[in-house]
């Protein structure tokens, strides 16, 4: 029986890219370094906001101590246009209602650090939508790291096949896996790769308002 569904946030739930390609390039220019363009921003989303830095850095030709010294400012930038330009994807707001309606436990899952997190979710009215919220760096490790899907589950009292993951790139899967998790992607979102072979989830949900995980015995999804 499903009890538990672990989503991921950007690219998943909201489209992020336009105020972080914003936030980068604003850093990037402060640094001397030409603009990144946002369909190349959009490639480097997944692992964490730090770790974004440091591919755009790294693909400016900068050395990877470029990242400490850069990192504050960045953060800075980031924080201050968080909510700017992102869009929560359509159907996701009354999808978490209904989800929270028929009893299920809902997790917020996310390489993006808490405090950017937490702010996005607050000013597009969703922190209350989660049970939990499993940051980027709320623990030594983040995604693909099983541990922040044993770590919410825990929390929860509940087990892996228990539980959804619910994201939009090979990260996703690859964290589901490593965890013993169910594991649907949506269409849209930030892929990070082919998801094919070894990479491919155990389904797609082509709109959110078709994502109906407990209207069979397992998981049904459309």
């Amino acid at each position: 029986m499903l009890r538990v569904i672990l989503f991921d946030l950007d690219g998943t739930l909201m489209d992020t890219a336009p105020e972080i390609a914003d936030a980068l390039n604003a850093t990037l220019a402060r640094l001397g370094q030409a603009p990144a363009d946002e369909a190349l921003v959009r490639s480097w989303i997944g692992d964490g906001a730090r770790a974004l830095l440091g591919k755009a850095l790294a693909h400016a030709g900068l050395p990877a101590s470029a990242v400490d010294w850069s990192w504050d400012g960045f953060a800075r930038e980031y924080q201050q246009r968080v909510g700017t330009k992102s869009q929560v994807h359509e159907g996701v707001h009354e999808m978490l209602q209904r989800l929270r309606r028929q009893g299920l436990r809902l997790v917020l899952l996310t390489n993006k650090e808490a405090s950017f997190a937490h702010r996005l979710l607050t000013l597009n009215g969703m922190l209350a939508d989660f049970d939990l919220v499993v940051a980027g760096d709320t623990l030594p490790v983040k995604k693909p790291h099983p541990g922040v899907v044993t770590h919410a589950l825990a929390a929860l009292d509940a087990e892996p096949h228990e539980a959804l993951l619910v994201g939009d790139s090979i990260t996703d899967v690859r964290t589901a896996r490593a965890a013993g998790v169910a594991v649907w992607l949506v269409r849209h979102g930030y892929p990070q790769g082919e998801l094919a072979g070894d990479d491919a989830p155990d389904g797609f949900i082509e709109h959110f308002d078709n994502f109906h995980p407990v209207a069979a015995d397992r998981v049904a999804i459309g």
